[in-house]
């Protein structure tokens, strides 16, 4: 029987695909699924560096429609100290309660992703993360080669927007704003059989 992290990605990653149906009838060749994914963010404060990454998030993204999402399991950052990732876990993200966070927002730029290039964008939508939504619009670079489609971006959150508390006991351990760095390479989805 998978655990209650298995169910909650396999609910969110449903509401993801749920978002790109109903945001149109599109071929099967217009939806793409991450076979790749990178997040990793960067914490630089007075007393110490904290840094994570996690490459089990995914995302699908409707080409025709030029819109995206993408879930990031949070207990899945891997950290080089086991104690930073326990703090993370249950003192900032509380992952206990917030098991995911999530994106799903439309590139803003008239770009044809089914051409080769690469192409400066904003995608505007909700950043959900602590369970506190956000609109955001964000900088990144999309790369179309081949069958392949990739996404970068690197953008920072402020930790009181998501309602994440430092204790003050830790508040020069910690730096208000953290770096996200995020790397996306998507391939066709394969229809069902």
């Amino acid at each position: 029987m998978p655990g209650r992290q298995t169910i909650n990605i396999m609910k969110n990653l449903f509401s993801i695909i749920v978002f790109v149906t109903v945001i149109g009838v599109a071929s099967a060749q217009s939806i793409y699924e991450t076979d790749t994914t990178y997040v990793h963010f960067f914490s630089d404060a007075p007393l110490e560096k904290i840094e994570a990454k996690n490459t089990k998030s995914r995302s699908l993204l409707n080409v025709s429609k030029k819109e995206m999402g993408m879930v990031v399991p949070n207990i899945e950052f891997e950290f080089e100290s086991p104690l930073m990732g326990e703090h993370f876990n249950e003192n900032y993200m509380e992952t206990h309660k917030y098991k995911t966070s999530s994106f799903k927002g439309k590139i803003n730029e008239d770009v044809d992703l089914t051409k080769e290039g690469t192409y400066e964008v904003t995608t505007t939508g909700k950043l959900n993360i602590h369970g506190v939504e956000q609109d955001r619009t964000i900088k990144g670079t999309v790369t179309v080669k081949g069958d392949r489609i990739i996404i970068d971006t690197k953008f920072q959150v402020k930790l009181e927007d998501h309602k994440i508390k430092v204790p003050k006991i830790v508040v020069k351990n910690l730096a208000e704003v953290v770096d996200l760095t995020i790397h996306l390479e998507y391939i066709p989805k394969k229809p069902k059989q």
